[in-house]
């Protein structure tokens, strides 16, 4: 055959439309690698049976003919005969459409225009009753019916053909969770590379982001297949501590735990949930990126340390010996020495674990011990900031932290309302920090470094930006200024590292000007 058209009914709502879409989407054989344009158009009314040159000038009418010609789209489609016709995506038809026309529409072109025609589409997408009509009619149009179901192995070798490293890495974590959608695969390939600068200096951190992103990328866009981000959230961890009776667990959570556990997922943490919302926004943000790179770093290390809570937990997981007092020895035990490391939400679980086995004293003791040794900020104690504070469900954990939290004084987490202020603030928050003394502002400016201390300036520093700023807010960006000052003061290298926040620190030897903007700030 002479000629060939690709057409797909994505959003097309009526045959007429159908119909005029293979006309324009024809093409010679031998322009097969081109798209259609005007000059295709030409040549196959020129080549059409019955037509000829003389009808060339219709040609000429498109693309306007579309919207003021509709009623011609029959006389048109009247050059359509003894070419092949590819119709795709069937199952993204308009709703005024139904798979039946289609299928007859088929028929037509191939019992009486001589026509060869390829249905291209995902059945089991097709919504019913439309599916019922497309299945009972599918036998009487359809010489040869194929279905194409290729493996995982087989997407992800199409999907990422390249031998680089990181092609490879995202190869196994797709195929290991059996993603077989080539379009998801190329998604979650952009998520990876785009991350990736962010942690350049640390692959084994990029391999765990990586992890995550094949994982939540196909929960984001692939829901009806894959675990649901709720799910990996909020019931993961449930699952994972056995915190739900296996009556009330769905059969398709069931195949999910058994996958992730396969996959090695074993519960989702503060990085995962930075890395979600970077999947949800469409960009990741740096700061919090390196803040909570830093933390899977420390748990990475200390997993790798002899006697780890992770592999005292893989004990549990994975066999079914009769060996529950080993296994509970060792966790406790690794509980005691890894307990830096482990998150309130792992000591919920592992706390309920031990309820539920009949050591309720030692569930007690972890907890006291826990509560006890850990020298966090306020905020790690307070539920209500915790990112899963709505997961722990432990009386005794809950009470324990309240009462820690409420022997932390305010003013004792100073530094750390001044590190979270580019992330929001309350009243309280800009009433402390604007009595807290400049002498206090210069020893944490000067005790900060990194990602830390950029966070710090940006944030007391971002209210010079605001319109109607109130009292407090005025008053925290002048302290933070005049702790700038005196670091400013104390040699001419910093002196030059102020300017570019607005300070300048005149000397009788040395004359510093904004580096932003040489001439064109006054500011003393």
């Amino acid at each position: 055959m002479e000629r060939y058209a690709y057409v797909s009914l994505f959003g097309v709502n009526s045959l007429d439309e159908v119909k005029y879409a293979i006309f324009e989407g024809t093409v010679k054989k031998d322009q097969v690698h081109q798209k259609a344009s005007l000059d295709t158009l030409k040549s196959t009314v020129e080549s059409a049976e019955g037509f000829g040159r003389k009808y060339a000038w219709l040609a000429n009418l498109i693309p306007g003919a579309k919207s003021y010609l509709s009623g011609a789209a029959p006389a048109f489609f009247l050059t359509v005969r003894n070419q092949i016709v590819c119709i795709d995506d069937l199952e993204r038809k308009g709703s005024k459409l139904e798979s039946a026309d289609v299928l007859g529409l088929t028929s037509f072109l191939k019992e009486e225009r001589g026509c060869k025609v390829v249905l291209l589409l995902n059945d089991e997408a097709l919504a019913s009753p439309d599916r019922q009509k497309f299945e009972a009619y599918l036998e009487k149009v359809v010489d040869v019916s194929l279905t194409f179901a290729p493996t995982a192995q087989e997407c992800v070798s199409v999907a990422l053909p390249d031998a680089d490293t990181d092609s490879q890495l995202i190869r196994d974590r797709c195929s290991s969770l059996g993603i077989r959608n080539i379009r998801v695969i190329k998604k979650i390939e952009r998520l990876v590379r785009t991350i990736k600068p962010l942690l350049q200096e640390d692959a084994e951190v990029f391999d765990r982001a990586t992890s995550s992103l094949a994982l939540i990328g196909w929960s984001y866009y692939q829901p009806d297949e894959a675990p649901t981000l709720d799910y990996l959230i909020h019931k993961r961890p449930k699952s994972l501590f056995g915190l739900k009776k296996s009556q009330d667990t769905p059969e398709k959570e069931t195949a999910w735990n058994a996958l992730l556990d396969a996959y090695g997922y074993m519960s989702t943490d503060e990085f995962d949930l930075v890395l979600i919302d970077g999947v949800r926004n469409g960009y990741f943000d740096p700061e919090k990126v390196e803040l909570h790179a830093k933390e899977i770093r420390e748990k990475i290390l200390a997993a790798r340390a002899e006697g780890s809570f992770e592999e005292a937990w893989r004990k549990y997981h994975d066999s079914f010996d009769n060996n529950q007092d080993e296994v509970l020895d060792g966790i406790y035990s690794s509980f005691m020495k890894n307990y830096n490391h482990i998150s309130p939400l792992n000591l919920n679980g592992t706390v309920s674990l031990f309820r539920e086995l009949g050591r309720d004293a030692q569930a007690s003791e972890m907890i006291k011990f826990y509560v006890a040794n850990r020298d966090e900020s306020r905020k790690f104690f307070d539920l209500e900031e915790y990112a899963f504070g709505s997961d722990i469900t432990d009386p005794e954990i809950v009470d324990a932290f309240n009462a820690k939290l409420a022997t932390i004084s305010e003013e004792r987490d100073l530094p750390a309302l001044l590190l979270r202020l580019k992330d929001g603030w309350d009243g309280d928050a800009l009433a402390a920090l604007a009595t807290m003394p400049v002498d206090e502002y210069y020893r944490i400016l000067k005790e900060s470094s990194g990602q830390n201390l950029r966070r710090i300036i940006a944030g007391a520093l971002q209210f010079e930006g605001v319109v109607n700023a109130s009292p407090a807010m005025k008053e925290i960006s002048k302290r933070t200024k005049e702790a700038l000052t005196r670091i400013g003061e104390e040699s001419d290298v910093n002196a030059r590292r102020v300017t570019k926040f607005g300070v300048h620190v005149k000397k009788p030897d040395l004359e510093i000007q904004s580096e932003a903007a040489p001439e064109a700030s006054g500011a003393e």
